[in-house]
């Protein structure tokens, strides 16, 4: 991963971060730097997680008298759809509608921030799309749906007048829709509105959009289709591994409970793990179509060491956790062997259902998870921390295990 900075440098520089296919760089804001790329940058520390950077950043845009107004409702919108990403649907509430009033002035309705600079409408579109998931998070469904149906046709306008973003209003309002559909007990519609948006951000250069958008797709095909549940969950598994090496870690957690939660189900993680004896190539399926597949293969487990075919379990355990990948024998695979060892590696039918093992069963994913929630609450601002702990969406950190 580059670990070069950016902030500092030109406008698209910074974009390239926050909507490219490199999200993980480190973002550095040089002092003065220019309105949008102090917007872009947040963007960016958003996306991996940095929020409390962010939040200077975006209340620091909100009171410059500075800033054009329309990079202020954009400050708004992004620092609402953090507070939503920890939690806070309320809290985004607010911000999303004082983006709304910004972005909606008839001085700046037509006018973007300079050369290249967040447009007005843009503004507008992601206001109502956040609109729309901050009531659906608050149980306000109806609500919810009405916002969609106004924000659908803003974000087709915004998205043909900002090409460099490659739909990406368009792609976040399927995965509000999928998840409204979803939460209305409607599968199928949610599979319907998924799967367009993993279409629309196939064509994207954004990875982050990529990977949420691929994961969206496949919880809404593993509910509307039970039958899919083991490819889902193999394709959860790569995914979260593909958002821990881009350094999205808010991408990662949820990928990581989802996949626990599917290996749970009776007999999806046996059906993996024939899915997974057969090769990697299915496993992989969802990295060739939306264009992150690399040399190197996609195994069902975070990428911490080399892909290797399942390992058999011999007499395993009544009422035993079974894993995606069954649990390991007494001889270790060579690959494992060689990699840092913990208390339990060498136990026999014990190490495969720790959650500090190489093999990715439900308690392992539900400890990974926990493990970047811990961070993303060190990175978060006070606000967000409280938000954390008061949210009935963002699981217990302390407790998902």
């Amino acid at each position: 991963m580059d670990g070069s900075p950016v902030g500092g440098s030109p406008v698209d520089d910074v974009r390239d971060v926050a909507f490219g296919a490199d999200p993980g760089r480190a973002v550095v804001v040089a002092p003065g730097a220019p309105a949008a790329n102090r917007w872009a940058a947040a963007v960016a520390l958003g996306g991996q997680g940095h929020y409390a950077r962010a939040a200077t950043l975006l209340l620091g845009l909100l009171h410059d008298p500075a800033a054009p107004r329309v990079v202020a409702a954009h400050a708004a919108v992004t620092l609402a759809s953090h507070r939503r990403q920890l939690g806070g649907h309320a809290a985004a509430r607010r911000l999303d509608a004082l983006g709304l009033r910004l972005a909606s002035d008839p001085g700046i309705a037509s006018r973007p921030a300079g050369p290249d600079g967040p447009s007005a409408v843009a503004a507008r579109a992601d206001a109502l799309v956040g609109l729309a998931a901050d009531a659906l998070g608050i149980g306000d469904l109806c609500g919810s749906r009405r916002l969609l149906d106004v924000a659908r046709a803003v974000c087709e306008a915004a998205d043909a007048a900002t090409a460099p973003d490659e739909g990406r209003c368009t792609v976040r309002a399927g995965w509000v829709t999928a998840e409204l559909e979803l939460v209305s007990g409607n599968a199928v519609a949610a599979t319907r509105a998924a799967a367009g948006a993993a279409r629309r951000a196939a064509g994207s250069r954004s990875s982050r959009h990529r990977v949420k958008s691929a994961m969206v797709a496949g919880v809404s095909r593993a509910v509307a289709d039970p039958a899919t549940a083991p490819e889902a969950l193999l394709e959860l598994d790569a995914l979260a591994g593909a958002a821990l090496a881009l350094g999205l870690l808010p991408l990662h957690w949820p990928a990581a409970l989802a996949a626990a939660d599917l290996a749970d189900r009776p007999g999806v993680a046996e059906a993996a793990a024939e899915r997974s004896a057969e090769g990697v190539r299915k496993a992989r399926r969802w990295a060739d179509a939306l264009g992150l597949a690399s040399g190197a293969e996609v195994a069902c487990h975070p990428p911490d060491g080399p892909v290797r075919r399942p390992v058999g379990r011999q007499e395993p355990r009544r009422g035993a956790t079974r894993s995606a990948l069954p649990s390991a024998s007494r001889h270790r695979p060579s690959d494992v062997a060689e990699c840092s060892g913990s208390a339990n590696d060498r136990q026999v039918n014990r190490s495969s259902d720790a959650p500090n093992d190489t093999v990715s069963d439900a308690p392992r994913r539900r400890h990974a998870a926990a493990l970047t929630l811990g961070v993303l609450y060190s990175r978060s601002d006070p606000i967000g921390r409280r938000l954390m702990g008061e949210s009935a969406w963002v699981a217990q950190w302390l407790g998902v295990m």
